[in-house]
C-alpha cells in the first residue's frame, strides 16, 4: 500500500470518528432514584400525624429480634434554609433473653436534587452516645424507649460551599459563596432532605453475659415545602416549584393593610 493511501485512509478514520462525535447522542449523568426510601411529606394538607411520620421495623444482623424507629416531624413546614428538628422514638419488638443498649447514632442529613451537581451535598451531621461511664449505652427493650431529635441546621458555613461549588459547575461561572434563598434551592430542583443513619447497638445475653456490637442502617427522605410567597410592587404571589425547578402561580393578593398582615403572618409562621 502506497504512503498515499495510507494518508487518504487515516483522513477517512479521522472524519468517520469526527462525524460520530457530532452526531451521537449527548450523555446526561442522572440523579439517584430514591424511590425505594420511607418518605415524610410535610407538603400533604392533613392532620392526621401518620402524614408527618413513619415507621420503619428494621432487621438485626444475627439476632432474632427487631428495632424499630418511629421518626416524626412537628406539624410545620419542612425548609432547606431554615433549622429544622426530626424527632426519633427506638425501642425493640420481640426481644427476649438479652439487654440491648444504643451505643452509638449516627446521622447525615444531605439535600436532594434532580440535578446531579446539588445532589447528595451535606447539609448536617448527628453523633449521639452516652454520657456517663456507668452504662453500656442507651438502654432499650419492648417497653424501655429511646426518644432523640435530630436538630438538622439550614445553612452553615460547610454547606453553603458545597452548594456553591455545585452552583459554579452547573452554570459554569466562578465560585461565588453565599447564603441562597429558598426559591433558589427549588429553582435548582432541590425536593427533599435524605437522612442516612447508623444505629450502633451492643447486644448482652443475659444467660452467658456475652456482649456483642451490631450496626443497624436506616434512611428516609423528608420532601421540602415546595410553595414559596414572593412580595411584588402590587401585592403578593406565591408559586409552587416542581421536581424540575419548574414553577407555577397559585395564588395572588393585592396590597392592603388586611391582606398584607395575613400574609405577613403566614410568610413568619413557615
Amino acid at each position: 500500500m502506497t504512503q498515499e493511501k495510507k494518508n487518504r485512509l487515516k483522513a477517512m478514520a479521522l472524519a468517520t470518528v469526527m462525524m460520530t462525535s457530532l452526531s451521537g447522542c449527548i450523555s446526561r449523568e442522572l440523579s439517584d432514584n430514591y424511590s425505594n426510601y420511607d418518605v415524610i411529606d410535610t407538603n400533604l394538607n392533613d392532620d392526621n400525624e401518620l402524614q408527618k411520620g413513619i415507621k420503619q421495623v428494621l432487621d438485626v444482623n444475627g439476632e432474632d429480634f427487631k428495632l424499630v424507629i418511629e421518626y416524626r416531624v412537628p406539624n410545620t413546614e419542612w425548609r432547606i434554609t431554615d433549622n429544622k428538628n426530626l424527632f426519633m422514638t427506638i425501642y425493640t419488638q420481640g426481644l427476649v433473653g438479652k439487654k440491648v443498649y444504643i451505643d452509638n447514632i449516627h446521622m447525615d442529613t444531605s439535600i436532594v436534587s434532580t440535578k446531579p451537581n446539588f445532589n447528595g451535598i451535606k447539609q448536617d451531621t448527628l453523633d449521639d452516645r452516652i454520657h456517663n461511664s456507668l452504662m453500656l449505652g442507651f438502654p432499650i427493650s419492648d417497653t424501655n424507649t429511646y426518644y432523640g431529635k435530630n436538630e438538622i441546621e439550614g445553612q452553615n458555613s460547610e454547606f453553603i460551599e458545597g452548594y456553591s461549588y455545585g452552583y459554579a459547575g452547573y452554570s459554569g461561572g466562578s465560585v461565588y459563596q453565599k447564603r441562597r434563598l429558598e426559591s433558589d434551592y427549588l429553582e435548582a430542583g432541590v425536593y427533599a432532605n435524605k437522612i442516612d443513619g447508623v444505629i450502633g447497638l451492643i447486644v448482652e445475653d443475659q444467660e452467658t453475659g456475652e456482649l456483642r456490637g451490631v450496626d443497624v442502617d436506616t434512611a428516609l427522605i423528608v420532601r421540602v415545602n415546595n410553595t414559596i410567597t414572593f412580595e411584588e410592587k402590587d401585592g403578593y404571589v406565591t408559586y409552587q416549584y416542581d421536581e424540575n425547578g419548574n414553577r407555577v402561580e397559585t395564588s395572588k393578593t393585592k396590597k392592603n393593610d388586611n391582606n398584607k398582615a395575613k400574609v405577613l403572618k403566614r410568610i413568619n409562621n413557615k
